[in-house]
């Protein structure tokens, strides 16, 4: 789309809820911002919040935050420059940090979800919403302020040995605007479900980092390219 401009992005992964997460929530953050190059540094974190099961990493103004809590580890990012850039910058370190340390080293285990959200604000309605808005006035009158959510489910079962997973991959996308001043939101949220779940992230299929850079491509294909 001609009119969109990417904003941000999310990484995420979700664990069956273990309690023995909370008692290292301590050390996993000290692993995120002081592992030798970590991009989850001091520089980018100047705060942490939270309680006995949940760590915030955050800065000053909130518009960056790593969140961990028994079952979940999400990034959530704002682009200051470059999208390309930054998105490679802090995937590179999701995964050193994350998937090939700690979550080995303190045993973390039942991932059951992948997920990874591109934010994007349109500088106009696309055919898609244009054609809401239509109906939306026919039958009410222009709208002031728009949420619209939908996903599409595509099943994908892997057989391991003799047995059948029941894995899908599930695409969410959102429209949001919370006022006629405010600006179009417009989020993808690609996600990857594993079931069973797995017992260490060394089974997934694909790795964390081949989901994230095939969903990427997938994003730039459908909704870069294709409209002009």
């Amino acid at each position: 789309m001609e009119n969109m401009k990417l904003t941000g992005f999310a990484f995420g992964i979700r664990t069956i809820k273990s309690f023995s997460t909370e008692d290292k929530l301590g050390a996993i953050i000290d692993e995120i911002l002081y592992s030798k190059e970590s991009a989850f540094n001091p520089n980018l974190f100047t705060e942490v919040r939270g309680n006995h099961n949940t760590k915030v990493l955050t800065d000053s103004q909130d518009r960056n935050k790593f969140t961990i809590t028994q079952n979940d580890f999400v990034f959530d990012y704002n682009i200051e420059k470059n999208f390309d850039d930054e998105y490679q910058k802090y995937l590179k370190s999701y995964i050193e940090i994350l998937t090939k340390n700690i979550f080995k080293e303190y045993s973390i285990r039942n991932i059951n979800r992948f997920g990874f959200i591109i934010k994007s604000v349109l500088s106009k309605k696309d055919t898609f919403i244009q054609e809401v808005s239509k109906i939306i006035s026919k039958n009410n009158g222009d709208e002031d302020s728009l949420s619209l959510r939908f996903n599409v489910i595509n099943k994908k079962p892997l057989k391991i040995g003799k047995e059948v997973t029941q894995d899908y991959y599930n695409e969410i996308i959102s429209y949001d605007k919370q006022n006629s001043n405010s600006p179009l939101n417009f989020f993808v949220d690609y996600q990857k479900y594993f079931i069973p779940e797995l017992k260490i992230i060394d089974d997934a299929k694909p790795n964390y980092e081949d989901f994230c850079n095939s969903a990427m491509s997938k994003f730039k294909k459908t909704y870069l390219e294709t409209e002009k």
